[in-house]
C-alpha cells in the first residue's frame, strides 16, 4: 500500500469520525434518529471549524482522479440505470 493510499484512509477515517460526532450531537439534542443530519435539513451539528475540515477532507479524498477511476470502473448512474 502506498503512502498516498494510507493518507486517504486516514482522511476517510477522520471524515467518518466527524460524521459520528455530528450524529451523536443530533441525537443528544433530542433529534429525530430517522432524519439525516446536516445542512440539507438545517440540522448542522458540526462547528464551523469541523464543517470546514470535513469539506477540505472531502475535496482531497474525492479528487478528479479518484472520481474518474470510479466512473471508469463502475460507469455513471445513467449508464447503470438507463433503459436498454
Amino acid at each position: 500500500m502506498t503512502t498516498n493510499d494510507k493518507r486517504k484512509q486516514q482522511q476517510v477515517r477522520r471524515m467518518v469520525e466527524l460524521e459520528h460526532i455530528a450524529r451523536q450531537r443530533h441525537l443528544n439534542a433530542g433529534g429525530n434518529p430517522h432524519l439525516s443530519v446536516g445542512s440539507l435539513n438545517n440540522n448542522d451539528t458540526l462547528t464551523k471549524e469541523e464543517r470546514q475540515e470535513f469539506l477540505e477532507l472531502a475535496n482531497q479524498v474525492f479528487d478528479d482522479e479518484s472520481i474518474a477511476n470510479y466512473l471508469k470502473k463502475n460507469g455513471t448512474w445513467r449508464s447503470r440505470f438507463a433503459p436498454d
